[in-house]
């Protein structure tokens, strides 16, 4: 059987949103394998350093664009397509647009170039908030949760199925947790300044579980969800082992020597809520994700490992190593 990189060398590949977080660490992998990476996003200054790789090159585009984008897919055998609404509170009214119809334009285009596979970038966040225990690729998505971020996940999850069996392109889903790391935004820097600025972190009695995913075990996944025979047609739980959340953060905490456990109970967070938006304070405390630091859940890997053959290769004191590395490399941690 053709290794990994054996498999991707001299691959056409088109990855959406690789100017973000886990599509520049994606597109990097690809170009380091061999393949033939047309990495697309809206900002190139964010990632000069793919313009290394030969084999790799940067396009500007939108992702409503769909002239622009018919461009750039033709040729192209594998999409990975990792482009979308992030959750920004500004752009709310774009969330719709950029992960649900954008899905579907691109399908619609997929079938229309010969791409012979998708690869769907979605989010645990597409199952809503259920109630405690295993949340395996069984349960059901929740289309019609509050969370914008979350229910255009799972609506786009539910169109690409649907549009991908009547057009005839293989779609895979992927669903990562937490995902930490090396320029990680949200789950590196964004816990990072929480703690050193002493905001509160832990909110409820700290016994919620955090689902972290160390963006390198990730592009593992991606990786075989491209190359699989058993991947078209599944979405896939990509999680580390959890963990309780106090724990994720007080990884941070000794990062900068000093505890992570501001906390705060849940009543008085969601107290805290109007003068969170008004001031700009920068504190997870919406009703949802109240919820979801109260969660005692698990997101169980055992179908990705049955099908793909995945098992996540860095856990988390190595992933939080490479991840402290990285933070006093640039900069953003004093030399203890």
């Amino acid at each position: 059987m053709p290794s990994p990189r054996q498999q991707w060398c001299d691959q056409p590949v088109l990855v959406t949103g690789a100017t973000g977080f886990i599509g520049s660490h994606l597109a990097e992998r690809l170009a380091q394998a061999g393949s033939h990476v047309t990495a697309m996003g809206r900002d190139l200054t964010k990632v000069e350093h793919l313009r290394k790789f030969p084999n790799l090159r940067l396009e500007r585009c939108d992702l409503l664009d769909q002239q622009g984008m018919w461009k750039l897919i033709r040729g192209h055998t594998v999409l990975f397509h990792l482009a979308g609404w992030m959750g920004q509170a500004q752009s709310i009214d774009d969330a719709h647009d950029l992960n649900v119809t954008a899905t579907e334009n691109l399908l619609h285009l997929a079938a229309i170039n010969d791409v012979e596979r998708v690869i769907y970038v979605s989010s645990i966040a597409a199952y809503g908030f259920p109630s405690n225990g295993v949340i395996d690729e069984t349960t059901a998505l929740d289309t019609e949760q509050d969370d914008p971020y979350g229910r255009t996940k799972a609506l786009a999850e539910e169109r690409g199925f649907e549009l991908a069996e009547k057009l005839g392109v293989e779609f895979t889903v992927i669903r990562p947790g937490m995902v930490y790391g090396p320029s990680s935004p949200t789950w590196t820097l964004g816990a990072l300044a929480k703690v050193q600025g002493r905001r509160p972190v832990i909110f409820g009695d700290g016994r919620g579980h955090a689902f972290p995913t160390f963006i390198d075990n990730l592009v593992d996944a991606l990786l075989l969800a491209g190359t699989s025979p058993k991947a078209p047609g599944q979405a896939f739980n990509v999680c580390d082992p959890e963990i309780p959340m106090s724990d994720f953060y007080d990884y941070f905490g000794r990062m900068v020597g000093r505890s992570s456990r501001v906390e705060a109970p849940a009543w008085t967070a969601r107290m805290l809520r109007p003068f969170n938006k008004m001031l700009d304070l920068g504190l997870p405390v919406t009703e949802e994700r109240l919820r979801f630091f109260a969660m005692e859940s698990s997101y169980p890997g055992g179908k990705a490992k049955a099908l793909l053959g995945y098992e996540p290769r860095v856990l988390i004191e190595e992933g939080m190593r490479r991840t402290e590395s990285w933070l006093r490399k640039e900069g953003h941690l004093t030399e203890a």
